[in-house]
């Protein structure tokens, strides 16, 4: 598909915000300029390809926050319905229109320039951003996007679109594998086009299992071929992650996470005390990323007013003890005088602090300065779709590869990145254990659904950071069984609301508000089927 427009006034790129989001010390670029504004005889190609990198990171952290929130990973105040409004999608939604609008103007650079390189990389995270709005809202403007012939945009069908990004990911791949083209400014893989051709290959494994639900004759030869060729991401070193820096201003690169938690007022985010109570006590021993992903301010267990939910037998956990001072999912009390005290965010991802046993307030803890990572795709991540994928229908595909081999690798690759990336070594008996403990399980499963839920279970716990893919596992497999509400809690999003920024701004008239309960074209489970 061809597009045109070059300025359009309903997508901006935020890229102040951006900053914020991922660091780099390859451009240098003027916050003030648009490149939403750029012509082509202006238009610097690494800054248009800056702007595509900015915006997709933007994207995918923004919706990594709110499915962390739903998903149990940090605490969610109140209903589904109150954190799920129809202006929730309106960043994500815009972030990926301004890729598609600077996609445009690389596309015609490159017919002067030679920038082959450029447009396959901004194709990958085009694909990835397009998949992403499908995933969460099951439908986008695609055919009729950013073009001036289509001043009222039609909407398309999630499914043509993912048919579109799998021919637009195998376009990727040719440019990207093309000999002479100018080099590109890559903030991710430093111009090394074999980590991008392995990442577009993974990301057709993630949606050939994302649309298992539904027929797709090819998924399975596909996937096969993917792992014959080996061109796929299958160690550490070819990890699709956004870096953030330690600066405090002009810009503040440090993680987002990390700065709502390690302020002054210290503490931020409430932990939630479902995922923490896995974390704890859903082994026969701690989990060895315990002190890697929550951080504890004290050793106290609350007491009094810091704790108005004891003794209410409408909470399941109130508190998990050990000092993991967290919330209940729901729980909208109002908040006590615990800044100070609450566990938060640690070293990883985050790049906060490693749980030493210190106790101390955030702000006076030993730290990584915000100098953390947003892991989008990680060598883990894949090893676990690969675990799903090659279960026997229905639970996976039967794709080629050993279930349990898959987990097991999938496990390892996730404790080495949580290790090699904080520095701080772990007992590796105590990571043994734990990886044979979850193998003896598998090994006693009765069936394949109850193997694919410890492998769910298990991607749950070491994808902290990212949230997306629990969102979309939850929905296509119903695990990883989630703790219960403080309150009555409004019917599960199966997917959210059209942007309001586009219900204003698009006059077609076939342009209908959907239901939170309007499930994507790859989620055939049935109504009710999650909570």
């Amino acid at each position: 598909m061809k597009k045109y427009i070059y300025n359009t006034s309903r997508f901006t790129a935020a890229i102040a915000l951006l900053f914020m989001v991922i660091s780099c010390e390859t451009t240098n670029l003027d916050i003030n300029d648009n490149p939403n504004e750029l012509t082509l005889d202006s238009a610097d190609p690494n800054y248009v390809l800056n702007g595509i990198q900015f915006s997709f990171v933007g994207q995918h952290f923004n919706l990594s926050s709110i499915s962390s929130r739903t998903m149990r990973h940090v605490h969610q105040f109140g209903t589904y319905a109150s954190s799920s409004g129809q202006g929730t999608m309106n960043g994500a939604w815009s972030s990926a229109y301004s890729i598609a609008n600077n996609l445009n103007l690389l596309e015609d650079l490159s017919e002067a320039r030679n920038l082959p390189n450029h447009v396959g990389i901004g194709q990958v995270l085009e694909a990835f951003a397009f998949i992403n709005l499908v995933d969460y809202i099951g439908t986008a403007v695609y055919s009729e996007a950013v073009n001036p012939d289509f001043p009222a945009p039609n909407l398309d069908g999630g499914q043509s679109i993912y048919n579109a990004m799998y021919d637009q990911l195998t376009d990727a791949v040719a440019n990207l594998s093309a000999t002479g083209s100018v080099a590109p400014e890559d903030l991710f893989y430093d111009g090394d086009m074999s980590k991008w051709i392995k990442l577009a290959n993974t990301l057709k494994i993630k949606m050939y299992v994302q649309t298992k639900l539904v027929t797709n004759p090819n998924a399975v030869s596909e996937i096969n071929a993917i792992l014959a060729s080996g061109n796929y991401i299958s160690t550490s070193a070819d990890d699709f992650v956004a870096r953030y820096g330690t600066n405090v201003t002009n810009p503040d690169t440090r993680h987002p996470n990390f700065v709502g938690a390690y302020q002054v007022s210290a503490g931020g985010q409430y932990m939630s005390n479902d995922f923490m109570n896995t974390l704890l006590y859903g082994k026969s021993n701690p989990d060895p990323r315990l002190r890697y992903y929550i951080y504890r301010q004290t050793d106290q267990d609350p007491t009094g007013t810091l704790i108005p939910c004891a003794g209410d037998p409408n909470y399941q956990y109130c508190y998990v003890g050990n000092g993991y001072w967290g919330r209940d999912h729901a729980d909208d009390e109002g908040i006590p005088n615990d800044g100070s005290l609450r566990a938060t965010y640690g070293i990883y991802p985050a790049g906060g602090a490693y749980d030493d046993d210190s106790f101390k307030r955030t702000p006076e803890s030993t730290n990584l300065g915000g100098a953390g990572i947003h892991p989008m795709v990680l060598s883990s991540f894949t090893k676990f779709w690969l675990a799903e994928a090659a279960l026997p229908a229905p639970a996976g595909l039967g794709t080629n590869g050993n279930s349990r081999t898959y987990l097991m690798n999938a496990m390892q690759d996730s404790f080495d990145k949580v290790e090699s990336f904080s520095g701080v070594a772990m007992v590796d008996a105590d990571v043994t254990s734990y990886i044979n403990e979850v193998l003896a399980e598998y090994d006693g499963a009765a069936d394949d659904q109850e193997r694919l839920a410890i492998i769910i279970r298990e991607y749950y716990i070491a994808m902290w950071g990212n949230s997306i893919e629990a969102y979309n596992n939850y929905r296509r497999t119903g695990y990883p069984t989630l703790g219960m509400s403080v309150i009555a809690n409004t019917a599960f999003p199966r997917s959210y609301f059209i942007p309001s920024s586009e219900l204003n701004s698009n006059d077609n008239p076939a342009l209908e508000q959907k239901k939170l309960t309007d499930q994507v074209f790859w989620d055939t489970n049935p109504a009710g089927f999650i909570d």
